[in-house]
């Protein structure tokens, strides 16, 4: 058993790094599809002068603009999916840290085998919805932040539990 929770510790840390990687990520998409937005806006470089020289190249930059912002909520996260993501975030941290106790418990002999797997599944069965949340907002994984979440995730074990 105390193999199948440090898999599992090591998974919710590799979950938990993920999804904060990816919310940072999403976030940053974000902020930099708004200041586009605002800065080819009416307010910002579509309202200087030069414009009125060109007035088919600004009609094709609105147009453009109008476009994009009509697509947003098939090219960036909604606040909606990001507030999901940061429950799901919370989650992990949550259950990594209860995972951990149960780990702790185990290894210094606190709970038996049976114990520790009796706890082991009725932690494991809270992941049932947050799976559900998860299928919802995440479509595909980044290899990128999944290498990025690897690396961390090992540095983290190596330097917390030294293995």
């Amino acid at each position: 058993m105390r193999e199948r929770i440090w898999y599992e510790l090591g998974q919710m840390k590799h979950n938990h790094f993920y999804c904060v990687f990816l919310l940072a990520r999403q976030r940053r998409l974000v902020n930099y599809f708004n200041i586009i937005v605002l800065l080819f806006s009416s307010a910002g470089i579509m309202g200087w002068t030069i414009w009125k020289e060109f007035p088919l190249a600004s009609c094709v930059i609105i147009a453009g603009i109008s476009l994009l912002k009509l697509l947003s909520p098939h090219i960036i996260p909604s606040e909606k999916q990001i507030d999901k993501l940061d429950h799901v975030t919370d989650f992990y941290f949550d259950y990594f840290n209860t995972l951990e106790q149960l780990w702790y418990d185990h290894y210094n002999v606190r709970i038996d085998d049976e114990l520790a797997q009796t706890r082991f599944y009725e932690l494991k069965n809270t992941e049932r919805e947050i799976n559900k949340t998860i299928n919802e907002i995440v479509k595909s994984t980044n290899k990128k932040i999944y290498n990025k979440t690897d690396l961390e995730t090992r540095n983290y074990l190596k330097s917390i539990y030294n293995s």
